[in-house]
């Protein structure tokens, strides 16, 4: 039943900040699922930084409530504090990343805060889910019905599956109200299109150039089976990712070439 809890401890982490509208969606719906909710997210927005982790400088914590940590560091740092620090005693049983304001599809995988918090978590053996809710390119505000309407129902669902330790799930919602949803996809993260990258330098008050990246997707439909053209198609999108990058095709050659 769906107000039935199906984990203990649940830790909630994300990139677009501990006051960011989606992990407050989040909240809402891990309260449902879980008896213990834990919020460790950044103190700022971190978006596009990965699995960045904060090495070299050290970074402080302020402590909101007894479950409830804001980080002054990356989203992978949040996870590897909540997890090797804060509740090493007592570890999550489920860690949710996000959930984020605008899509991790296809190469946005690879950049994504998000992502990297969950799979941070997945690296240290702890089950994680990333969500994030797509919206549109022309700077409308974010549609929040669909996954406010459906994380729960998709939460439950992939964690009544025996899944390996060593993936976890990406999860996007499409820019839709909820009754609009045509159903689920599992899919492929899809192809590295970085065409629309651009770089933008703008002139500061004494004349001097900075810059910013800009990027927009690539909407043209490749695949069926691939993350972009299910949400684009009003599917909730969910692909099965992990760690492990290696190229096995071509590992498989250059071992002949080699003669390894």
């Amino acid at each position: 039943m769906m107000f039935d809890k199906l984990v203990n401890r649940v830790l909630l982490v994300n990139d677009d900040g501990i006051d960011a509208y989606g992990i407050k969606i989040l909240k809402d719906v891990a309260h449902k699922i879980a008896h213990e909710v834990w919020v460790v997210a950044p103190a700022i927005d971190q978006s596009g930084v990965s699995c960045s982790v904060s090495i070299k400088a050290p970074f402080r914590v302020a402590k909101r409530d007894e479950q409830e940590y804001a980080v002054y560091g990356t989203p992978a740092d949040c996870s590897l504090f909540a997890i090797k620090h804060l509740m090493a005693d007592k570890l999550p049983d489920l860690v949710l990343s996000g959930i984020n304001n605008g899509s991790n599809v296809g190469f946005e995988t690879v950049l994504s805060g998000t992502v990297g918090a969950a799979m941070m978590a997945t690296a240290l053996g702890i089950p994680s889910i990333a969500l994030s809710q797509c919206s549109t390119e022309d700077n409308q505000p974010t549609i929040w019905d669909c996954s406010a309407y459906h994380a729960e129902s998709v939460i439950r669902k992939l964690l009544s599956l025996s899944a390996p330790k060593n993936i976890c799930f990406n999860v996007n919602f499409p820019s839709c109200d909820a009754h609009q949803i045509k159903g689920l996809k599992i899919t492929k993260q899809g192809d590295c299109d970085v065409s629309r990258f651009v770089v933008a330098p703008i002139k500061d008050p004494e004349g001097h150039d900075y810059f910013w990246f800009r990027a927009q997707r690539n909407q043209q439909v490749c695949d069926d089976n691939k993350e972009l053209d299910a949400a684009n198609g009003n599917f909730i999108a969910i692909t099965p990712i992990g760690y492990e990058r290696t190229n096995y095709a071509f590992y498989e050659k250059l071992l002949k070439e080699f003669d390894c």
